[in-house]
This record gives C-alpha cells, structure tokens and sequence, in this order.
C-alpha cells in the first residue's frame, strides 16, 4: 500500500481532535476525509505538517531501531501498532521528538479509544462493524475497510477499522 494512504488511514482518525484545536480548518479535514474514504494519496509534505506529532515519533522510531527510512509502511504500522500505544500507556515519558499530545490526565477511557488494537469483526452493519478485542465490544466505522467481513481481523484507532490484518 502506499504510505501517504497508509499513514492516513492511520491518523485520520486523529483529524478530529486537530480540527477541534483550531489545527486544521473544515475544508481541510473534509480533503483528508475524502482522500482517505476514497484511497487517495495526500503529498507527504502536507501530511508532514499536519500530523508533526507522528511524523517525529516515527523519525525517532526509525533512529532507534537503526533504519535510515522512515516513511514505509512497516515503520508507520510499528508506530501506530506499538509505539503509539506505548506513549498512551505513558511508558515513554520524552516529548523531545515533538511527540504524542495527549495530556497524560486525560481519563482512561479516552486513552484506550486513542489506542490502535487488532480486534474481529463480529456484526456487520451498513455502516460500521462490531469488534472484539479481548473482552471488549464496540462499534467502529467501516469507511476505511468497506469490503471486510465478519471474522476478519482489522486494526481499529478511535471509532475507526483502519486495515484488514492478514
């Protein structure tokens, strides 16, 4: 898959919470809403300035584990899937990489809706699914994976199904 859909489908769900700081404007989330929906690539550049957050949390990841590319899909997934979730559990406590802003007294709850799980399909609707992941349940968005079914494994962010997980 192309990175720039990749990481979109990834922190678009993010998109809300920048459009609410006065981040992003409506007609920009409404662009990365229809680029997203409908797989279209955004120029890196612009998802760059966007979402700074993530793009220097996945430099520093890349730093870390020695690899000189940072925009590839295993790196965007490895940030999303593991470190993305690290810093919601607070296990890395460094903002030096102009990283996850999240204030860390925020309540669980809004910490666990952030975190990005694998879960399963288990109801299929017209416009969401119902997942499972471990002993929990909720609804999420179809909009970025329309075609899964149910007992398909898809990684979820926020009230989204991102990717079907092979």
């Amino acid at each position: 898959m192309n990175p720039e859909i990749l990481f979109l489908k990834y922190a678009f769900p993010c998109s809300f919470v920048l459009q609410q700081r006065g981040e992003i404007n409506q007609d920009m989330f409404e662009y990365l809403e229809r680029a997203v929906t409908q797989n279209e690539p955004v120029p890196q550049v612009v998802l760059e300035k966007i979402y700074f957050r993530a793009f220097s949390r996945i430099k520093a990841l890349a730093r870390e584990l020695g690899q000189s590319e940072y925009f590839t899909e295993d790196m965007i997934r490895r940030y999303f899937t593991i470190r993305h979730n690290e810093l919601l559990d607070g296990k890395l406590t460094t903002n030096k990489d102009k990283g996850l802003d999240i204030d860390p007294k925020a309540p669980p709850v809004l910490k666990q809706l952030c975190k990005v799980h694998t879960a399963e399909i288990i109801e299929a609707g017209s416009d969401f699914y119902v997942v499972q992941f471990g002993e929990k349940k909720r609804p999420v968005s179809r909009k970025l994976v329309p075609d899964a079914s149910i007992g398909d494994k898809v990684t979820i962010h926020y009230g989204y199904a991102v990717e079907r997980v092979v």
